[in-house]
């Protein structure tokens, strides 16, 4: 009888830390080699990314989860901002928190009691990211299992702010209760350490790997589709609109471009997305005269052709980062990638060599970047290539698949039930 693997998730919708479940569920080895059940939190849309990223057929357990950041949504919607705060104050003297917590952990018991477990693979954010990946460990321990991997895919927090201090009782048992800790970088690896105090000797890096997608459009289909003249060079910025992308310094970059070069060597930009700061990023467009060298489009439906109509593509994000996937996407199609150099990106990217790496927040830095990128093709072919050899020989879903079935064998083999 093959062994038994549970995978977990809560996510809203089908994010970017979700793509190596994809891979897990499409791939020959690991259904061929254990039973696969997957548990997650049902939404609607994580439901339909769901049905669009796996094609496999196993068992899958939509779940109802309780999570105060709903009340926070809701405290957000209130009309008069002057609310937001104390409204997510009280919500949080009321300790809701806790509350939903222990209702997820009867919750989840339930299902791990009447389900066949080996292993448990549970599949988070960042720490503590989805409380209710907390209550899995927690449901998890009550029912005698021991072999759970908890994946962490960005930097945990410490106990800095008030809201983590009484969390720091669960974090105890939850560092105790999991075999192996995995994240996605060496970086996020130390930080786990650093600020939650999780032994060295339970943590893991492996790093995400990126299965190949279908290019539907040409490059030449694609620009024709967006209204982009033919004649400029183009890039992409493929992220949510938030302040921790960084897209505003990105537009400050290009503003400076066009102060100290001109308009008719700049490249052309897509933004790719929607979020918070969508409004205000339009506004300095306009207000700056952008107009004709900035494109907003709220979501591509197929990323891929995006990515594969664009000469390089340009991640300025300043905090909140790990591994992200799109430098991955990026570098599977041969493409340079200019990107902020911090958290796990410098384990992605070699400066100068496969891509181009500048400080958070450097507008200069970002503009001078651009500028190179730009003004030899060469480059962008020579780094383009490098990009590509380096992520087929360190960033492959099969090489991804492969470091996690060593994982689960060792696991096994070490830790009998």
């Amino acid at each position: 009888m093959k062994p038994s693997i549970l995978y977990y998730s809560d996510s809203m919708f089908f994010a970017g830390c979700e793509n190596m479940l994809a891979n897990f569920f499409n791939s020959k080895d690991i259904p061929e080699s254990y039973d696969v059940t997957f548990v997650y939190r049902y939404t609607l849309e994580y439901e339909n990314g769901l049905t669009k990223r796996v094609s496999a057929s196993f068992e899958k357990i939509p779940v109802h989860i309780y999570d105060h950041f709903d009340l926070y949504n809701l405290a957000d919607s209130i009309r008069w901002k002057i609310f937001h705060k104390p409204v997510k104050g009280i919500i949080n003297l009321l300790l809701i928190k806790y509350v939903y917590l222990f209702v997820n952990i009867l919750n989840l018991r339930k299902i791990i009691r009447r389900t066949k477990i080996d292993i448990l693979h549970i599949n988070n954010g960042g720490y503590p990211g989805a409380y209710s990946a907390i209550a899995m460990v927690l449901a998890a321990k009550l029912c005698g299992i021991r072999r759970i991997v908890f994946v962490v895919n960005n930097i945990a927090l410490g106990y800095h702010s008030p809201e983590r201090w009484l969390d720091y009782f669960f974090d105890r048992i939850t560092i105790r209760g999991v075999a192996v800790f995995v994240t996605g970088s060496m970086y996020a690896g130390h930080q786990l350490h650093e600020n939650l105090g999780v032994p060295q000797s339970k943590i893991t890096c492996i790093h995400n790997g990126i299965g190949g997608r279908v290019i539907t459009e040409t490059r030449e289909q694609v620009i024709k589709r967006l209204g982009i003249p033919e004649n400029r060079l183009v890039f992409s910025v493929i992220a949510i609109l938030e302040e921790r992308k960084g897209q505003m310094y990105l537009l400050r970059a290009l503003k400076q471009f066009k102060d100290t070069h001109g308009t008719s060597a700049m490249p052309f930009c897509i933004i790719e997305g929607t979020g918070a700061d969508e409004k205000a990023l339009k506004c300095y467009v306009t207000e700056q005269g952008l107009e004709n060298n900035v494109l907003f489009i709220p979501h591509e439906m197929q990323i891929f052709n995006l990515i594969n109509a664009s000469d390089f593509i340009v991640l300025p994000s300043i905090k909140n980062e790990d591994f992200p996937n799109i430098i991955l996407e990026s570098m599977s199609l041969s493409k340079p990638v200019i990107a902020s150099d911090f958290s796990g990106i410098p384990e992605q990217i070699e400066h100068m060599n496969s891509g181009i790496l500048v400080k958070p927040k450097d507008v200069s830095g970002l503009m001078d970047a651009i500028k190179i990128i730009v003004d030899s093709k060469d480059l962008r072919i020579t780094l383009g290539k490098n990009a590509k050899m380096r992520f087929d020989n360190e960033f492959t879903e099969k090489i991804a698949i492969e470091h996690y079935s060593e994982l689960y064998k060792h696991l096994i083999e070490e830790m009998p039930l």
